[in-house]
């Protein structure tokens, strides 16, 4: 019988070993790693800055890119007087993207968006539809129109009159 007693009390201590043993791994396990935490919250952090970043420097481009204001302000002014939806009017953006960029420095160029009220008011105040040009001296005087899809070489024509 001490014999069953001492092979009882042996696998019970083995049993206990094992249980001290998971209770270690478990105790193991929940030891909080600030170095982890640390490390995941600056990288969340930084690609918060960065989606923010992109999406206000989006709304101030657009909001210069629409900024009507600045017409008469000393510097020539080419407005498109553009419908987003509009087939004509993306060629006709198309056409001036692809010749203003020699004339960035001279001239400023800005979108009357006529699905804005800013844009239909602005149109309207100068008597003209969608897929046109209106060419602003620097005091803010209409100087020249362009309407309908306009060629490239009628762009830059109209470019170099208006930077002289």
């Amino acid at each position: 019988m001490t014999n069953k007693k001492k092979k009882t009390t042996q696998a019970q201590k083995n049993k206990n070993k094992n249980k001290n043993k998971n209770k270690n791994k478990i105790q193991k396990k929940r030891v909080f790693n600030w170095k982890k935490l640390i490390q995941k919250s600056f990288f969340y952090l930084t690609l918060c800055a960065l989606i923010v970043g992109t999406f206000l420097i989006y709304s101030n481009t657009n909001k210069i890119k629409y900024d009507l204001s600045v017409v008469g302000n000393g510097t020539p002014t080419v407005v498109q007087i553009h419908d987003h939806n509009c087939q004509l009017c993306r060629q006709l953006k198309s056409n001036l993207d692809d010749v203003k960029t020699d004339f960035t420095e001279e001239i400023q160029f800005k979108t009357a968006n006529i699905l804005a009220k800013k844009g239909a008011n602005f149109a309207q105040k100068h008597d003209v539809a969608h897929v046109t040009l209106l060419f602003f001296n620097g005091q803010g005087k209409r100087v020249n129109t362009l309407q309908g899809v306009s060629s490239k070489d009628e762009i830059r024509t109209a470019l170099e009159q208006l930077a002289k």
